[in-house]
């Protein structure tokens, strides 16, 4: 990767945050196809109630929430000769209220879209 910007998301007492970290470009006939592997992490604006449980594996219900994008996650790579310029953008968020990872953070997922512009 040649830049990365971190995105950022404001939901119900929560910033959550979301980076590129990996990007693979493919070719395909006259143009490309891309594909994002993103890392998500949040934090709780204020204490939280006591948790109910731990968020690992299975089984934990999540429900979607209001949100509002902050700033877009960007990574500029080149590949094929060209720089491509990829955006991310959140299209749903979920939390899993009441539990937590076992660092302490709120259980979030977040479904995005990716988009990208080539200069080159």
């Amino acid at each position: 990767m040649l830049e990365e910007q971190t995105g950022e998301v404001e939901a119900q007492g929560l910033l959550i945050t979301y980076r590129v970290v990996g990007v693979k470009i493919a070719k395909v006939g006259e143009g490309y196809a891309v594909s994002v592997a993103t890392e998500v992490a949040a934090r709780f604006r204020e204490a939280p109630s006591p948790p109910v449980g731990v968020c690992m594996g299975g089984g934990v219900p999540y429900r979607p929430i209001r949100f509002r994008v902050v700033k877009l996650a960007r990574a500029v790579v080149k590949a094929d000769g060209r720089v491509f310029d990829v955006y991310v953008e959140p299209l749903a968020v979920m939390v899993a209220e009441g539990f937590v990872t076992p660092l302490g953070e709120p259980c979030v997922a977040i479904s995005t879209a990716v988009g990208w512009i080539t200069r080159g």
